[in-house]
């Protein structure tokens, strides 16, 4: 059912690609504005279909890290309230910008996941937490050059949105796991599930 649902869901992110520009602009995001159905629907259409396929390639890369362990319902609510989550951070910095990508939506997954490893291997948690960790530190440097892929997609890369969808991750994961640990039904406690290795192991 998982899988099933993925496909529907990338299928979705690669049709949307072939929107006409014109459809597009009333679906993306504008920092300036307040709450709008644009908080959402900004995160599912991209720059063009290459932009879309190489955010269908990250989501992929995610579902693989995240399927077998994460939960179904943390996975749904992480695909309703990480892009609303960015798109909150984008609007408080307002930068003037206009958004669209899944790329700040996948970073929140992505740390979801890196912290549900930790209790199945703890050196490649913490080998993936500092890659990303360290992804992010130099995309936040003065130097770096959000242009790099403007010949590709044709727009800038969002670093703002990478660093509030990371921000965002971390928050549900640990409302999350506070939950779980008072014994909150529905909430099911990482440690305790069948594929969680011993203490002692990595």
């Amino acid at each position: 059912m998982k899988h099933c649902g993925f496909m529907v869901f990338v299928s979705v992110l690669l049709l949307l690609g072939f929107l006409p520009e014109q459809q597009l602009q009333h679906l993306e995001l504008h920092t300036y504005e307040h709450f709008s159905y644009r908080w959402l629907s900004a995160h599912f259409i991209h720059l063009g279909l290459q932009h879309a396929v190489m955010n269908v390639a990250g989501a992929i890369v995610v579902w693989l890290l995240c399927v077998s362990i994460v939960p179904t319902g943390l996975l749904l609510v992480m695909l309703l309230l990480l892009p609303v989550g960015v798109s909150l951070g984008l609007v408080m910095t307002d930068s003037g910008m206009s958004y669209r990508g899944f790329s700040g939506a996948i970073e929140g997954f992505l740390v979801v996941g890196i912290i549900w490893h930790w209790w199945l291997s703890r050196r490649f948690s913490l080998l993936l937490g500092a890659l990303v960790a360290g992804k992010l530190i130099i995309e936040q440097m003065p130097s770096f050059d959000n242009t790099y892929l403007l010949d590709s997609i044709g727009g800038l890369v969002a670093v703002d949105a990478h660093l509030y969808g990371v921000g965002g991750g971390l928050f549900l994961a640990l409302v999350y796991l506070v939950l779980a640990y008072c014994n909150v039904p529905c909430f099911c406690a990482p440690w305790r599930m069948p594929w969680a290795r011993s203490r002692h192991r990595s």
